[in-house]
């Protein structure tokens, strides 16, 4: 945990603690500032890292364990739920519901570090939340037993991105130009990132995008078929999550 995490638990409390509401809106204004700059050390960091490796360390650099991916996935949704914009406004826009259709039965676990693999599939929704500012944002999951691999599917109904763009939105500090990308404050590292710990475990990601009719981003991860999980604590159950819906 970082200082970050102090100013966003204490800012947090104190605006619970409040009935001033211009108070109360300062101190929220204050943690989810904090949040978008801990997001965005926790990116620079990944990739100052990634860097570090080259591909022939870059196995043995990870932490190998078994890892339940459908925790993961109910955790980021959840933390996706209470993530803001640079203006203080929910990411998740009013007219949008997010879908977890991994929250029945089992499926493999992942071989690999929980911690970076919350941080891909972070980046992957919250990047979804930016540009979907109606409809849905729906995750779902199925085996590649053939080669042993979790396909983990990020599938919205937003803006979809350009062609020319789909070529350059995995380099480092690249953004789409467009007045969506301009209403959220970033550096263009987080789908970046997101591949670079997607090949650190020997995997990647895939993308389909139609202008105007959404984006997948498709996961591919190295799993164990034989061993299997299921959800074992909801994200509502311990947060104050609104909209997150089960198929």
């Amino acid at each position: 945990r970082s200082p970050l995490h102090g100013i966003m638990g204490l800012s947090g409390s104190m605006a619970e603690g409040t009935s001033n509401q211009m108070q109360k809106r300062q101190l929220s204004m204050i943690k989810g500032c904090a949040a978008r700059l801990l997001d965005l050390v926790t990116n620079i960091m990944e990739m100052a890292k990634s860097e570090k490796l080259d591909s022939a360390g870059a196995a043995e650099a990870i932490c190998k364990q078994p890892v339940n991916i459908m925790d993961i996935v109910d955790e980021v949704i959840g933390m996706t739920e209470m993530a803001v914009d640079k203006n203080g406004r929910h990411l998740v826009g009013s007219n949008v519901i997010m879908v977890n259709n991994m929250c029945t039965g089992k499926l493999p676990m992942v071989i690999g570090d929980s911690y970076k693999i919350t941080q891909l599939l972070y980046n992957l929704v919250t990047n979804a939340a930016k540009f979907t500012p109606s409809g849905s944002i729906q995750l779902s999951a199925r085996e590649d037993e053939g080669r042993g691999l979790l396909e983990i599917d990020v599938c919205d109904t937003g803006k979809g991105i350009a062609p020319e763009a789909l070529k350059k939105i995995f380099e480092p500090f690249q953004q789409e130009e467009n007045k969506d990308s301009r209403s959220f404050q970033g550096i263009g590292l987080g789908l970046s990132v997101a591949t670079s710990i997607a090949k650190l475990h020997g995997g990647e990601i895939r993308v389909v995008s139609k202008c105007s009719q959404g984006s997948t981003f498709t996961v591919c991860l190295p799993c164990d078929l034989n061993r299997k999980a299921a959800l074992t604590i909801r994200a509502e159950d311990t947060m104050a999550v609104g909209k997150t819906r089960a198929a």
